[in-house]
């Protein structure tokens, strides 16, 4: 998702979308009818005094018994879900400590570049997409790897130009520390020779003549670029996040913590009004922790 990617967790053949937690789950005395019973499971507690157990029941959103089948069998009332793990191993649900989920959730329907390995693959799917999209002011996406591009790992303006000569596009790589931009997107922005690099960040240049490459590091992304391309609508912020939780919740990621801070991508603290409306429609299927950086 986990380091600072999206939505990548660790391979499970079932997790539970609820927090375990490490308290002793303390069986009702009499047990009222569960809304999900989950059975035939191996699930791993988090609970030093109850490590293992063979199934779960769970009413209003939460787990009310763990233990083994014949214990929880008893919360199966007739309107209870029946689940049955079939073996299979049941985690607590995952919490990424590092995400920039908005960010995130909006490249969900941007040009990914996750897995391409060559320059010409990079190059048929921004144009293919551009193709497909003839509507959008500029070409987005993320995740191309340093290593596609040689010694240097470093792209260049080139490469894009020839696929999308006439918009702007723009592409943030794996780790977001660096991103890269077609002659379109640098003069939008403004960026020539002889733009100065902000603070924190640097417009790489051809050795030779000192042009800008349209190869993009860290806080100059910001500082001029991404200002200038277009903010998605209420809308469109709405759609990516449900589209982004829906996948999250997916593998099992069931809280999020974002760090936000000065970046003109890390949208989440802006957008506290638009989760606020999708918790108060009982949309919001994980728990955030969203920060903003104080400067002094």
């Amino acid at each position: 998702m986990l380091i600072d990617s999206r939505f990548v967790v660790s391979a499970v053949v079932l997790s539970i979308a609820l927090f375990l937690g490490t308290k002793c789950f303390e069986q009702e005395t009499e047990a009222a009818a569960a809304d999900t019973v989950l059975i035939h499971a191996k699930i791993y507690t988090v609970n030093a005094r109850q490590t293992w157990a063979e199934a779960l029941a769970v009413r209003a959103g939460k787990i009310v018994a763990v233990g083994s089948d014949s214990e929880i069998r008893k919360y199966q009332g007739p309107n209870s879900r029946m689940i049955d793990a079939e073996g299979h191993l049941v985690l607590p649900g995952f919490t990424d400590s590092h995400i920039h989920f908005l960010d995130g959730s909006l490249s969900l329907t941007q040009v990914s570049l996750d897995d391409a390995t060559s320059v010409g693959e990079i190059q048929q799917r921004v144009k293919a997409y551009a193709i497909a999209n003839p509507k959008l002011p500029w070409i987005l996406g993320r995740g191309w790897q340093y290593t596609v591009f040689g010694a240097t790992g470093l792209p260049n303006k080139s490469i894009l130009d020839q696929c999308v000569p006439d918009r702007p596009v723009y592409l943030e790589s794996f780790d977001g520390h660096s991103w890269w931009a077609n002659t379109a997107a640098l003069k939008m922005a403004g960026i020539a020779r002889d733009s100065a690099d902000p603070p924190g960040g640097q417009f790489v240049r051809d050795p030779g003549t000192g042009e800008p490459t349209g190869a993009v590091k860290e806080d100059a992304a910001d500082a001029v670029i991404r200002r200038v391309i277009p903010k998605p609508s209420r809308a469109q912020t709405l759609d990516a996040l449900r589209h982004g939780m829906h996948e999250a919740n997916a593998v099992g990621l069931v809280g999020a913590i974002s760090p936000d801070g000065v970046r003109v991508g890390d949208a989440d603290f802006a957008a506290l009004d638009i989760y606020a409306g999708l918790k108060r429609a009982g949309d919001l299927t994980l728990r955030f922790y969203i920060g903003s950086r104080i400067e002094p």
